[in-house]
């Protein structure tokens, strides 16, 4: 099914949004999302499982890797782009999933560590509409 999603994110105090159009299934309990995304003049393709206890996401394009965010473990991610790769360990402070009559509402809030400077904080929300 055609869904609308907007995507905000805040990493370090730097903000953005993006609104575009996916492809929604729910399955055996699990909500599944796809959707794409302009960045800069790369395509990213965006690929979430969504549970009530975690989301993941896999990204394939111009940016590639993958997130997993669960409140009950931290995790290793690995972040690409075409000139850069670096890896993150991944702390989830807070996670919620929110359904309602219309769509869903996922709410994240998080921390990046490369062991070398000080944690990367970040929080995103992603609102799913049913159309």
């Amino acid at each position: 099914m055609k869904v609308r999603v907007t995507v905000k994110s805040e990493v370090s105090g730097e903000v953005f949004e993006n609104e575009t159009v996916g492809e929604y299934m729910a399955q055996n309990g699990e909500h599944h999302l796809a959707y794409s995304e302009l960045s800069g003049n790369m395509i990213t393709n965006n690929y979430l499982t969504i549970s009530t206890d975690c989301l993941h996401i896999r990204r394939e394009g111009g940016f590639e890797g993958e997130m997993l965010f669960d409140p009950q473990l931290d995790t290793v991610m690995k972040y690409k782009t075409i000139m850069l790769e670096c890896g993150f360990m991944l702390h989830t402070y807070e996670y919620s999933l929110t359904e309602h009559e219309n769509g869903l509402t996922i709410a994240v809030r998080y921390g990046l560590n490369d062991g070398k400077f000080e944690e990367i904080s970040g929080q995103q929300m992603i609102t799913i509409e049913f159309t």
